[in-house]
């Protein structure tokens, strides 16, 4: 750069970037830290895809253009699973994200089984969750913070809604 222009740093990753960069540079065997819980992975989404976008620079530039475009890697459904059952999310969430999918123009499913209206609410709020995911992520950011902050997971390559379970090996 010539002196006296400024240095532009590319823009913030949205968060759907940041999952895409992370996958198509974990393709090109790009790593991050193994057996991680899948919390931590989501604190670090926006670090390592910044790690990952520098590795598929000097790797494969279309593959970085091309992820920076790509559709959402994470299925609206497994993200719902992923967020409602985090630990973290609560009853007043579910009454948020019900409320912010009917904002949108979202009508959450109801049921003929005789349900808990606890279990009804989750329902509601899982499938809310996953309409937001889908069609107004931004707003489900704006709703539930952090907690629609999602990474893919290193072990599937992409996103698993499920954590290894660990297995018992046994000397036969």
């Amino acid at each position: 750069h010539p002196v006296g222009m400024p240095i532009n740093d590319p823009p913030p990753l949205s968060d759907r970037q940041a999952r895409a960069v992370i996958i198509a540079a974990e393709r090109l065997g790009f790593e991050r830290e193994p057996d991680l819980h899948a919390p931590w992975y989501d604190h670090a989404l926006h670090e390592d895809a910044s790690e990952a976008a520098a590795y598929l620079r000097s790797r494969d530039p279309d593959g970085l253009r091309e992820a920076l475009v790509a559709e959402e890697p994470i299925p609206a459904d497994s993200a719902a699973d992923r967020i409602t059952e985090s630990g973290r999310f609560t009853c007043a969430d579910a009454d948020l994200v019900i409320r912010a999918a009917m904002e949108c123009g979202f009508t959450p499913p109801t049921t003929d089984l005789p349900l808990l209206p606890s279990m009804l609410t989750w329902d509601r709020a899982r499938a809310s969750v996953a309409f937001l995911w889908e069609q107004h992520p931004s707003h489900l950011a704006e709703v539930l913070g952090e907690l629609a902050r999602l990474a893919p997971l290193p072990s599937s390559g992409a996103f698993c809604s499920e954590m290894p379970r660990a297995t018992s090996r046994r000397n036969t």
